[in-house]
């Protein structure tokens, strides 16, 4: 089995396809220049590790009104760090505290907000049975609390799970047709994307994360080779999660059987 996939390979692999290349944010890889390139054209952008997960190894980057760098985020191992520096070079310390973590990417910052104005995201759970992909479950996700600081949207640090319709519905006041319109949409790219990543990493499952673009469009914030299921047993009493299960033991099935 090949290695986990690393986000700026993901990205490369992504980037390729010329529908799914309009759906995810502008990357580049760590460098001093390209940090400066994008903070010049965006409001601010997320440094990420390119092996990091479950929000670790994840900042928020904006430069201040006094020319500063504010750095939010929370490091390798999971400490939240607020830090305003004169130069980049003076946050390197906290990026690399031990080199086998690999390097960063830099992405541009997609504003994907409530109408009150909190981060939200959009989990996809994507599974293979009998030879076909399908969409096993899916949620939305409010940051919350600190979360609401760096808009770093997970669940380990505290972001709020619920249901896509309450997302959608309550949050984001939509109407049936673009409730329907958008998760049909979010569906396409889910089943596309995890074709391009299947090619390089096969797996039987797979978890993307999107956020809504000011525009109403979906973005592709990241793919998960190995996504968990925990949180889908904080909605629907945990039907999504059985039905996952479900998909996940039919599958093995098949598989016996041949």
């Amino acid at each position: 089995m090949k290695n986990q996939l690393r986000k700026w390979k993901q990205n490369m692999l992504l980037s390729q396809h010329p529908l799914i290349s309009k759906c995810i944010p502008e990357t580049k890889l760590y460098t001093i220049e390209n940090l400066s390139d994008l903070l010049e054209r965006y409001e601010y952008v997320y440094l990420k590790n390119d092996r990091g997960g479950r929000g670790k190894g994840i900042y928020q980057v904006f430069k201040s009104n006094e020319g500063r760098y504010c750095f939010n985020g929370y490091t390798l191992y999971g400490n939240k760090i607020q830090r305003n520096v004169a130069t980049i070079e003076d946050f390197h310390p906290v990026l690399h505290p031990i080199k086998k973590y690999g390097g960063y990417i830099v992405q541009e910052g997609i504003q994907s907000l409530t109408l009150d104005g909190y981060p939200l995201s959009i989990r996809v759970h994507v599974q293979t049975l009998k030879g076909k992909w399908l969409i096993g479950g899916m949620y939305g996700k409010i940051a919350t609390g600190e979360t609401l600081e760096n808009g770093i949207i997970n669940s380990n640090i505290g972001a709020q799970v619920m249901t896509i319709d309450e997302l959608l519905s309550v949050h984001l006041e939509m109407d049936e047709t673009e409730k329907k319109k958008l998760v049909n949409r979010i569906k396409e790219i889910s089943i596309l994307a995890t074709e391009v990543v299947a090619s390089e990493v096969p797996r039987i499952e797979y978890g993307i994360d999107f956020g809504i673009s000011q525009s109403g469009d979906p973005i592709i914030f990241e793919i998960n080779t190995s996504p968990g299921v925990g949180n889908f047993s904080k909605i629907e009493n945990g039907k999504m999660r059985k039905r996952i299960k479900a998909i996940r033991d039919m599958h093995l099935e098949d598989l016996s059987n041949m």
